[in-house]
């Protein structure tokens, strides 16, 4: 059966070809098995490559495996490693390449073993469907160059759709729109939900509540999910199947638009790419985008974006990184109109945020990201500073101080040994119980930032939406942290950065009480040149699309 793969592959002149392109480059094979075996059986690779060493999954746990002459490596440890490339050594090479890109977040060039073809003919008839439900012979002509088969399927869907819904309004029915949510942190779809709500044309579900699961990550956040809603007059529906242990289908909810909250976790049947076979989809930025395209997304990611119907972004730059990042060009699927999360800054305070100061001194949010121990985007200094934050809170009582952990950091802290889950509950309730300092782990945090004085953070997106506050920011770097895109450069040159953690006192006397912000006026520049905050609102910008769209 191997022989007639490698046969049928033209694998030997493909193993050739990928010679030449690698010339000088240093490899690492990824995947072993079986049919690396066959492979290293048939051929001597090291004539063909300069192979530096076998990474598999198999070798987190079992670093002294062998695998003949070739040195064996973590897949945890690829960021330490000096490579330039990745052969995947499977026949299969998409799912373990997503697996790289996304949880891995290696953005050196990967190559599959056998080559991958994306044939033009197989898309005719897609194209043809297109052109028979929209009359439209430019956008079928560049839908055919531009998208995959895939992506022309999603297409011609969402055209049905659309005429779906047109004779639903015509009998007088409402449109059912569906929100999704996995993390109430990253809910940012508020005055979007209550504009809706309050639309006669529109019926909006009660959103729908999944958990998050991956390989390495199972959080069942169902409860305080609905404690967040319910907080906030908002209807939920738990959408796990716990008899199955898995995400209930969206189709039973028969929504005619789907807002996803973000693009991970999303399980097969749940995917735009089927979803988009009764339904429109669309998705907000539930952060705001300072990273550069290479540690933006994933393939996967890439593949939600570019098969969504409509995605709302940031602003016209964004328009042109996703485009790029995301793989968007050509297909007409994307529109700026500001990220939601921002109009909160033209809204009035909401008084039990300022009770969450203990005092009305000197107001620090601490806010820290969740990749610990070099994993993923690198950003994360809290396992170097957390203890240092804590006792630096508890001896300056002249500092208010509240603590905002990414979501994702629990989780992240038990997975690495960091601390026990026990360890992580009793931290945080230091947190919460110290004369000066609080705890704020939910979403729509916006009056935090508004209250505040000061922001220290390792995040990405929070820089960007703290900084139409035009307060200070902190920024704790570091060296192999997943760099700015060229937006982020730009916030860069209004944000403060210390490299360790004893750099902080100093820094932060000199702006709260000494008051010597040399940065602010640079702030208000960025501000003024770079933020794109719609009026009257970014949601009404989105709820206002949807209306002249679709009605």
């Amino acid at each position: 059966m191997f022989e007639e793969f490698i046969k049928s592959e033209q694998f030997e002149k493909y193993l050739i070809n990928l010679q030449k392109k690698l010339k000088n480059k240093k490899v690492i094979l990824y995947c072993s098995g079986q049919f690396l075996n066959q492979l290293i059986n048939k051929y001597d690779l090291t004539k063909y490559f300069n192979i530096v060493g076998i990474s598999d999954i198999r070798y987190e746990n079992n670093p002294n495996e062998k695998h003949g002459l070739f040195r064996l490596i973590k897949p945890s440890s690829l960021k330490n490693e000096i490579f330039d490339c990745i052969i995947i050594t499977s026949p299969n090479p998409k799912q373990i390449k997503n697996y790289l890109r996304n949880n891995l977040f290696i953005n050196k060039k990967i190559y599959p073993i056998f080559e991958e073809k994306d044939n033009f003919l197989p898309k005719i008839p897609q194209a043809i469907e297109y052109f028979n439900q929209t009359k439209n012979i430019l956008k079928t002509v560049k839908y055919l160059f531009f998208c995959s088969k895939e992506e022309i399927n999603t297409k011609t869907n969402y055209e049905k759709k659309l005429k779906d819904i047109k004779n639903k309004l015509k009998l007088n029915k409402k449109i059912k729109i569906l929100f999704t949510c996995e993390e109430n942190q990253k809910w940012c779809s508020n005055n979007i939900y209550n504009s809706l709500k309050n639309n006669n044309n529109f019926e909006v579900l009660p959103v729908v509540l999944f958990p998050i699961i991956t390989s390495n990550r199972i959080d069942f956040t169902q409860k305080e999910n609905k404690i967040f809603f319910k907080k906030h007059n908002i209807e939920t529906m738990d959408g796990y199947d716990y008899k199955n242990n898995k995400n209930f289908n969206l189709q039973q909810f028969d929504p005619d638009i789907v807002f996803y909250q973000q693009p991970w976790y999303l399980e097969n049947e749940n995917h735009p790419i089927n979803v988009s076979k009764y339904a429109l989809t669309a998705m907000l930025p539930y952060g705001y985008t300072t990273l550069n395209e290479k540690f933006w997304g994933s393939d996967s990611v890439k593949k939600v974006y570019s098969n969504l119907w409509m995605f709302f972004s940031e602003s016209n730059y964004h328009n042109k990184f996703y485009k790029k990042a995301a793989n968007m060009k050509y297909k007409d699927n994307l529109i700026a109109t500001g990220t939601p999360k921002l109009d909160s800054y033209n809204e009035p305070i909401n008084k039990d945020f300022e009770r969450l100061w203990k005092n009305g001194k000197n107001r620090i949010i601490w806010a820290p990201h969740h990749s610990i121990k070099n994993q993923g985007l690198c950003m994360s200094n809290f396992e170097e500073c957390y203890e240092f934050m804590l006792d630096f809170a508890k001896n300056h009582s002249e500092y208010t101080f509240i603590l905002k952990p990414h979501p994702a950091l629990k989780s992240t802290v038990i997975s690495t040994n960091l601390m026990t889950e026990k360890d992580f509950e009793s931290y945080l309730n230091e947190w919460k119980n110290l004369p000066n300092t609080n705890l704020y782990e939910e979403g729509m945090y916006f009056d935090i930032f508004k209250t505040s004085d000061l922001l220290i953070t390792d995040c990405s997106s929070f820089l960007a939406e703290y900084f139409p506050t035009q307060k200070p920011i902190i920024l704790q770097d570091r060296k192999n942290r997943a760099p700015f895109d060229n937006f982020g450069r730009k916030l860069e040159k209004g944000i403060y950065k210390v490299s360790s953690t004893y750099e902080l006192p100093n820094l932060i006397r000199e702006l709260l009480i000494n008051k010597k912000d040399i940065l602010k006026n640079t702030r208000q520049n960025i501000i003024e040149k770079n933020f794109y905050i719609p009026k009257p609102s970014s949601s009404e910008l989105i709820v206002d699309f949807l209306q002249k769209t679709i009605i």
